[in-house]
């Protein structure tokens, strides 16, 4: 393996945002956009995951600090939370619109090839995939 391929590696494993993450974020905040708040048991029926697996990951959210909890055990974003949902749902939105606008891709395979990735760009090529999309003349 090369050394640029160790690099990637490495940088990969020490994204904050995992896959897993990205999901219980988002699950978090639209839930309190649909209800006006969030518990460990509608993240968990959101998820469509056990309680237990549920409580492990709010554990790691909020080690992280991306997620509250107050004393009434309901659960809110951080700012840290907050931004990495915007990032998220902004690479989500640029992808989808890519995979459908510039390879014609159809929705349902865009929405899944995005959300594959959606957390795992950096906010550089994030910015420049937006500025191609914005100067891009679709036919």
């Amino acid at each position: 393996m090369s050394h640029e391929s160790n690099q990637v590696w490495k940088e990969f494993e020490e994204n904050d945002i995992s896959h897993s993450v990205a999901h219980y974020l988002i699950a978090i905040d639209e839930l309190h956009q649909d209800l006006g708040y969030a518990r460990a048991v509608d993240i968990s029926k959101e998820l469509e995951i056990s309680a237990a697996s549920c409580s492990n990951g709010l554990k790691s959210l909020l080690k992280k600090w991306l997620i509250w909890e107050d004393k009434n055990r309901f659960i809110s974003l951080s700012d840290d939370g907050h931004q990495a949902v915007e990032k998220i749902k902004n690479n989500r939105e640029l992808f989808i619109k890519f995979f459908k606008e510039v390879l014609w891709a159809n929705l349902e395979e865009s929405v899944i090839n995005a959300c594959k990735i959606e957390h795992l760009i950096s906010p550089h090529i994030s910015r420049k995939l937006s500025k191609y999309l914005e100067n891009k003349k679709v036919s």
